[in-house]
C-alpha cells in the first residue's frame, strides 16, 4: 500500500513539475549590440519582459556550406 502511494505522489510532482516548464514565455527578437558582457536585444512584438530579468538564450545553429 506504501509503494503505491509514494508512486502516485511521485507521479504528481512529476507532472506538475513539467506543467512549469511548459508555461514559460517565448518571445523573439534580434541582437542590437554586445558590449562588455551586457547584450542588448530588440524584441518583436509584444513580451511581458521587465529590466532586469533572467533569460536563457537558445542561438540558431548554421549550417556550413561545402564545396
Amino acid at each position: 500500500m506504501r509503494k503505491k502511494i509514494t508512486s502516485v505522489a511521485l507521479a504528481i510532482i512529476f507532472s506538475l513539475s513539467m506543467a512549469g516548464v511548459s508555461l514559460a514565455a517565448k518571445c523573439k527578437g534580434k541582437v542590437e549590440s554586445v558590449c562588455e558582457g551586457k547584450i542588448t536585444i530588440t524584441i518583436d512584438g509584444k513580451c511581458k519582459l521587465k529590466d532586469g530579468e533572467k533569460v536563457t538564450i537558445k542561438s540558431k545553429k548554421r549550417a556550413v556550406e561545402g564545396c
